[in-house]
């Protein structure tokens, strides 16, 4: 599958604690778009990039996702939601 990242997001991922190898390869690999990126994932990877996600997802009190960790969220519905997913 082929995932359309922000430049932002690119930056989160790259910087997350734990980043797998084989997800540092799919970032190394990825193709620059506009202001983003273009990640190509396995279906394989695409399920470790959400994994990876959703451990840095945090919530206040009121179950709303943290402002600081809101990147990851988003990339978490993206990839659930990414029709060859």
């Amino acid at each position: 599958m082929d995932l359309a990242v922000s430049g932002e997001q690119y930056d989160a991922v790259r910087g997350a604690r734990h980043l797998p190898d084989v997800l540092k390869r799919v970032l190394d690999s990825a193709a620059r778009s506009g202001d983003g990126y273009v990640l190509h994932l396995t279906y394989e990877e695409a399920t470790a990039l959400n994994e990876l996600c959703a451990w840095h997802v945090h919530t206040d009190a009121g179950g709303v996702v943290t402002p600081e960790t809101r990147v990851f969220d988003d990339l978490v519905k993206a990839i659930l939601t990414h029709p060859d997913y």
